[in-house]
């Protein structure tokens, strides 16, 4: 027996299980959560993270609103995309990025 599945049920069942995975490391996220927004560089990289801003912009943005040096910024952006908070898209050959939503 064969049962046809379309991509909206996929979708759905997914969203399903993002919510389920949440509710059941919901400490753990949220300790995440803190420790990245008391930290203003972090803070201002999720705030900018729209998917409209290049590797490079944004951490020349992040730096001038922080004072913070360019390395640091890229560094944190490094470190945000590894913990998940923000992902990187490929396009025209320069990475935006953008927040995941997993610390929302």
């Amino acid at each position: 027996m064969s049962e046809k599945v379309s991509l909206k049920d996929v979708v759905n069942r997914l969203d399903q299980l993002i919510i389920l995975w949440k509710l059941a490391n919901r400490s753990i996220i949220q300790k995440f959560k803190e420790e990245i927004t008391k930290d203003p560089i972090s803070r201002k990289i999720l705030d900018l993270a729209d998917g409209s801003r290049d590797y490079t912009t944004l951490a020349e943005e992040v730096s001038q609103a922080t004072g913070k040096s360019n390395r640091t910024a890229k560094g944190r952006i490094s470190e945000l995309s590894e913990k998940g908070a923000i992902r990187g898209i490929k396009k025209e050959g320069k990475v935006y990025y953008q927040s995941t939503g997993l610390y929302d």
